[in-house]
């Protein structure tokens, strides 16, 4: 859960904005209705003017959160309008015996779940300070036993504000603790990466090496025994192709077990090639629009996942058009793989990953344990779009 401590909250942050907008209407609901049980010294019109505008101001405010971003300054000032507010509903009607006095319990309660302990011990301050000032202030305040009523109303709010404190304190506990925990597991996530290209490096170059060297070795001597025979035979020409094609598989196994391109010509090239490869493994009409030119800490993250969409197209989505898209969009990374095929039901997800194809789904922990999303849609005959999202 993110807290709000600047200025470009969270997605958490903003949800718990508008869950506490909504809250707003039945409170002031509740507030009007109650103006209809017996106050003493009400003053109606002033009520019904204040409670029209505080509604006006919390409608608007709900439309804001939905349409504009949003700015934490503005969450605070929001609750110090509510504070205001009710302590001006409560002054006009009835003072420390007003039904309306029961809406300061809100303002502690909405606010330890948005800030900070500090901001919610003084959230907890202020409004009981404000309900013993608008108790003070109206003229009920004369009447036997006021006092007393006041300072137990005050003691009850004083309580559920030091109990909302540590609420806050527990929560923000807990989000430290899973801020820490999603780090850790970043790092343990960039750790195994690091490992696994580090192993498949080695592979490959061990492949490229030796492999492909004797391979190439024995298709040399092969081409001097067909030279010096008098007529030369089928089988060496047969033994000939086969090496030839051993040798064509294998440098493909090199590029997808570490394709050098991504470290030299970065990202852009590197996906290019992944991409006219499958296209034209799979005979697949292909649309290209790669518009990222620069290096990206978790590239080689991005590619594996382009590889992975790619393959699967490739061999499940019975396609004949393919596109890849690779471009930027609000700081972020975002490649999109889309193709024409004949889709498949979301629960087809599920049934694949119960027949132990983890392909995907290891892919989509990964891309979120790095701090990014991936999207998948596909509908039965209308084929399937992932979209890829990374933080830069």
């Amino acid at each position: 859960m993110t807290r709000s401590t600047g200025p470009a909250p969270g997605e958490a942050t903003v949800e718990a904005e508008r869950v506490v907008a909504w809250l707003r209407l039945p409170a002031i609901a509740l507030i009007a209705l109650g103006q209809g049980l017996a106050h003493p010294n009400p003053h109606q019109t002033g009520f019904l003017v204040t409670l029209v505008l505080f509604s006006a101001w919390s409608a608007g405010l709900l439309a804001w959160l939905y349409l504009r971003p949003l700015d934490s300054r503005l969450a605070l000032a929001a609750t110090y309008v509510d504070i205001v507010a009710i302590s001006v509903l409560a002054l006009l009607s009835g003072g420390p015996f007003s039904h309306a006095r029961l809406a300061f319990f809100l303002v502690p309660v909405a606010v330890a779940f948005r800030f900070r302990p500090a901001v919610t011990a003084v959230a907890a301050a202020v409004t009981t300070a404000a309900y013993v000032v608008q108790a003070a202030a109206h003229p009920a305040r004369g009447n036997p036993e006021t006092a007393r009523f006041i300072l137990i109303q005050a003691g009850y709010l004083a309580w559920v504000g030091a109990a909302c404190v540590l609420l806050s304190m527990l929560l923000e506990r807990r989000t430290q603790l899973v801020n820490d925990l999603a780090e850790a597991r970043s790092r343990l996530l960039g750790d195994a990466l690091e490992a696994e290209q580090r192993e498949r490096k080695a592979l490959a170059e061990a492949l490229h090496d030796e492999a492909i060297q004797n391979l190439l070795s024995a298709r040399h001597e092969l081409e001097e025994v067909a030279e010096g025979a008098a007529s030369g035979h089928p089988a060496l020409g047969r033994a000939d192709d086969a090496l030839a094609l051993t040798v064509h598989q294998l440098r493909q196994a090199i590029f997808d077990l570490h394709p050098y391109v991504l470290d030299e010509a970065g990202l852009e090239s590197a996906i290019r090639s992944v991409a006219v490869q499958a296209a034209t493994r799979a005979e697949l009409e292909l649309d290209l629009d790669l518009r990222y030119g620069k290096r990206h800490p978790q590239e080689q993250l991005v590619f594996s996942a382009a590889r992975e969409l790619l393959a699967n197209v490739v061999r499940h989505a019975r396609a004949t058009r393919v596109r890849v898209d690779l471009f930027e969009d609000s700081r972020e990374l975002v490649l999109v793989v889309e193709d024409d095929g004949e889709g498949f039901p979301a629960e087809r997800l599920t049934e694949r990953l119960a027949d132990g194809h983890v392909g995907l789904a290891s892919q989509r922990f990964r891309i979120e344990a790095a701090g990014g999303s991936l999207k998948l849609v596909s509908k039965p005959g209308e084929g399937a779009r992932a979209e890829i999202r990374l933080p830069e």
